[in-house]
């Protein structure tokens, strides 16, 4: 009886001694951790159908020690984004916010841009009194800066005549900002082309309009012709 008792408590102890082997330490070579329902096996490929879901007051946090190598890789098709977060703070060393030492404000954004273009084939006879013979306008969406360049043909009939041109923003020519072609020749017609650009501060409360005005500015001739003149107006806005 004693015997069979020993033998008993012998065979009883080594069944639980194997059991928690076979617990404790996965099958050696076994390429997956465990299923759905079992604790996270480090150093394995650990499968499970359903969402596993960590809640932790404490946080989770990854400690790396090898520089070769990134603590976080993550891969997903190239339709599926990496990560979804519900919180909208900026992420220190994470969040984008400069651009090469910029930020944001200091450019200006397409949707931002207004522009308008007035041209075409269109012939005006200027004398020395002068007189408009191109507009553009556009309404700026708020305060910044109009910029408007102006192209124009002449024609004088006078060798040695001159014209001049101004971007305004009236019907007063404004010398200091004019365009001036003069005609060097002693005889018969001659043509030339002006351009020039003038920048204009707005508000944006408001239409803008800008006037191309020419007329004479030396000779002898009684008029000019001003021909394929043309406009264009950038609004841009304040950083």
């Amino acid at each position: 009886m004693r015997r069979t008792l020993t033998l008993l408590t012998a065979g009883l102890a080594a069944a639980l001694i194997a059991a928690l082997v076979v617990v404790a330490v996965p099958a050696e070579g076994a390429p997956n951790g465990g299923g759905p329902g079992d604790p996270l096996l480090l150093s394995r490929v650990n499968q499970a159908g359903p969402m596993t879901v960590l809640k932790t007051n404490g946080g989770f946090r990854i400690l790396a020690k090898n520089p070769a190598r990134p603590p976080l890789m993550i891969y997903t098709p190239d339709s599926m984004p990496p990560l979804d977060v519900s919180s909208t703070a900026k992420v220190e060393n994470l969040n984008v916010d400069m651009l090469d030492g910029l930020d944001s404000t200091a450019f200006v954004r397409g949707t931002d841009l207004v522009a308008a273009y007035a041209g075409g084939e269109q012939t005006v006879e200027v004398d020395d009194l002068g007189g408009v013979v191109r507009s553009v306008s556009l309404t700026p969406p708020g305060a910044g800066t109009v910029i408007v360049h102006s192209t124009a043909h002449v024609l004088v009939d006078t060798a040695g005549d001159g014209v001049t041109c101004s971007i305004i923003t009236g019907e007063i020519p404004d010398s200091s900002y004019g365009q001036v072609w003069s005609s060097t020749s002693t005889s018969g017609l001659r043509e030339g082309q002006l351009a020039g650009t003038r920048g204009f501060t707005v508000t944006g409360r408001g239409p803008f309009t800008a006037n191309l005005y020419c007329d004479i500015s030396s000779g002898l001739s009684d008029e000019a012709r001003i021909w394929n003149s043309a406009l264009t107006a950038i609004f841009i806005p304040n950083p």
